[in-house]
């Protein structure tokens, strides 16, 4: 299922929820991407190593520091991935959205 809804994240058509998804895709239905998307029962512990690793090689040194900020898109309705009520950064206060996160990275000298 993964590599279907990265394809459907990364591809063509503007909407990104499931439903339209598993229609463009076409290997996979509604329901097993909606189970894949909403079930989350993997293992990340191997994606996040890789992270760590990549974030590292990227940012790595006693001087650097890595800066992930969490950005919140008011949003109405319910059918969008992650739309809840919820505290919205941007907003100051708990609200419809969806929160996206952002990283930057940083080389500083620390003295």
């Amino acid at each position: 299922m993964c590599p279907q809804y990265i394809a459907g994240l990364t591809g063509p058509g503007d909407r990104k929820s499931v439903q339209p998804m598993a229609a463009r895709g076409g290997e996979a239905g509604y329901d097993q991407l909606h189970h894949f998307v909403a079930a989350g029962i993997w293992d990340s512990a191997p994606l996040e190593a890789a992270l760590l690793k990549e974030a590292d090689r990227l940012v790595g040194g006693t001087d650097a520091f890595l800066v992930i900020d969490d950005t919140a898109m008011p949003k109405k309705g319910r059918h969008s991935v992650g739309v809840a009520p919820q505290y919205a950064s941007s907003l100051g206060k708990n609200a419809n959205c969806q929160t996206l996160s952002r990283s930057h990275w940083h080389r500083a000298r620390c003295r």
